[in-house]
């Protein structure tokens, strides 16, 4: 069930928009085989309760120009909106979606984790190996999130068309997808990162650091929660999580401080 209005965000131009038309699970699947998925990643769509398309961002529509060369050729920036069978392996269903198309993709998902929504985006180039062939370079995840929650709002308000970029396509996708992957910080700081223009970079750098720090965090407290794991085991990594949990508070001051 549709739950957000994801145009009253985006704002994205009347004419990219498509109307929101189912796309068949079984082209999804086929696109699927045709990238030479395999028969278990091809089996991650089960996790998608249906995907529509919900707008192509192009130059006729929006005037923002293309990038074809030896590394891209993206002509459109196709919006996805998805709805979901379940609260897990979620970030590998999308990522199997993201692969079915040559474009970058922008994934709206929605209907999981008691009404949660996430954003994750696709930059997708030419494969080095297979001529003709696209891979996915990068995925800019927000990770799942109330759309309704006021920390995400400052997030929400930076997906609007205006305040992106809009010299080329892949400007507009990285810019989007950056401003994405900040939202993932959220539930760590409490807030939505934003600072000024010529701290972004250090901004996003610091910000990547915590989020690799909160991964290893997170597969230490799964380590010690194995019922392998022996004393001298949970010892050594509670030990090693504290440590990290130091360094990550050290990063998070270091955001807070840029964000002021």
């Amino acid at each position: 069930m549709k739950t957000i209005a994801w145009n009253d965000i985006l704002k994205l131009p009347d004419g990219a928009l498509a109307g929101e038309r189912r796309v068949p699970k079984t082209q999804l699947a086929e696109q699927a085989k045709l990238a030479k998925a395999s028969a278990t990643s091809i089996k991650l769509l089960d996790k998608v309760r249906d995907v529509r398309f919900f707008a192509s961002l192009n130059k006729s529509n929006s005037r923002i120009l293309p990038v074809k060369d030896d590394a891209y050729g993206i002509e459109s920036v196709i919006f996805l909106t998805c709805g979901l069978n379940s609260t897990t392996g979620i970030a590998e269903a999308l990522r199997m979606v993201h692969g079915c198309f040559p474009n970058p993709t922008v994934i709206l998902a929605e209907g999981f984790a008691n009404s949660g929504n996430a954003v994750s985006a696709a930059l997708r180039r030419k494969s080095f190996a297979e001529h003709g062939s696209f891979v996915t370079e990068k995925i800019y995840s927000s990770g799942p999130f109330k759309a309704e929650s006021p920390e995400y709002a400052p997030y929400l308000e930076r997906l609007s068309f205006a305040t992106l970029p809009q010299t080329t396509l892949l400007d507009y996708l990285v810019a989007l997808g950056d401003r994405t992957l900040l939202a993932r910080s959220v539930k760590a700081l409490g807030f939505y990162p934003v600072c000024k223009d010529a701290d972004a970079g250090l901004l996003m750098g610091h910000v990547k650091e915590m989020n690799a720090l909160t991964s290893k965090i997170n597969e230490l407290k799964d380590a010690k929660k194995s019922k392998d794991a022996t004393l001298a085991d949970t010892t050594k990594l509670r030990v090693e999580m504290r440590k990290l949990e130091r360094q990550r508070e050290s990063v998070m001051d270091e955001i807070k401080e840029i964000c002021r």
